[in-house]
């Protein structure tokens, strides 16, 4: 199939979960257990035919949030924060890694978005069991020791984003990379993004969009920070189910296994020390 026919009538895994109400990670895991229809690009990556998503769709999902994730959801809502805590580190130590295991936490935070949008839970209950995880998986850092020396990378949203969730797990997986975190949350301007990466020295720069994003805005913030990671000669990572657009000079995490295949990609070539 031609590039250009197949890109119309594709989408890829993030597009796909965002339709279908899904983390990616969701979707990839269908896909290998031969639920899903997907096919490859020139370049190796999934996508995945409008016409399956329109199927899944018609159809629900093709089966319900897996048993070990369901639990995690249970505790979350439930649970107290000491709970939640060994309860994240429960899904560590059954996935073995903590990449893995934010993907199975995303894909809970995904289902209890879809209980709220249903009307099965309020939106007190889902921004009190965000807050609990947050504080949950920040405890799980400071379990790990990186070092004063280790590579930094500063985590941020997009301009005007406030979930910032994604970038709180984001943090476990850099965290067991040896990587430590320069949190700034919720973005700042494009205008002081050259001053911001002048100042921090950070060795990574990894920016996360939602899907609640607009395509225009991303786009926009994209086009900024690309070129600032470009003339500081930082790599960039961009993560979350936004739109967006691929670029040579971005590496797309769709999934925080993809994340942590990026770190070790870097980590191949050593990531720049913290400037003293």
């Amino acid at each position: 199939m031609a590039a250009g026919k197949m890109a119309q009538q594709t989408v890829t895994t993030g597009e796909a979960a965002e339709r279908l109400g899904v983390a990616p990670a969701t979707i990839q895991r269908w896909v290998n257990a031969g639920l899903v229809i997907a096919e490859r690009t020139m370049g190796g990556h999934r996508r995945i035919p409008i016409a399956e998503v329109r199927r899944l769709l018609a159809s629900s999902r093709p089966a319900s949030l897996p048993g070990s994730a369901a639990q995690f959801l249970d505790v979350l809502l439930s649970g107290r924060p000491h709970e939640i805590k060994a309860a994240l580190f429960a899904v560590r130590q059954r996935t073995g890694s903590w990449a893995a295991g934010a993907d199975e936490v995303a894909s809970a935070i995904s289902e209890l978005g879809r209980k709220w949008e249903a009307g099965l839970c309020s939106v007190f209950q889902e921004h009190e069991a965000s807050e609990k995880l947050r504080r949950a998986a920040a405890g799980c850092v400071e379990h790990m020791d990186v070092g004063a020396r280790a590579p930094r990378a500063a985590l941020f949203t997009v301009a005007g984003e406030q979930h910032t969730l994604g970038l709180t797990l984001a943090e476990l997986v850099l965290a067991e990379a040896g990587t430590s975190a320069i949190w700034l949350g919720e973005g700042p301007p494009m205008e002081e993004l050259n001053d911001l990466v002048e100042k921090t020295k950070p060795a990574i720069l990894v920016v996360s969009a939602s899907s609640a994003s607009s395509s225009k805005s991303v786009s926009i913030y994209q086009n900024a920070i690309t070129k600032v990671a470009k003339l500081k000669h930082v790599p960039l990572v961009l993560g979350g189910g936004g739109p967006w657009t691929r670029h040579r000079l971005a590496n797309r995490a769709e999934t925080f296994c993809d994340l942590r295949d990026i770190l070790e990609r870097l980590n191949s070539h050593p990531l720049k020390k913290v400037r003293r």
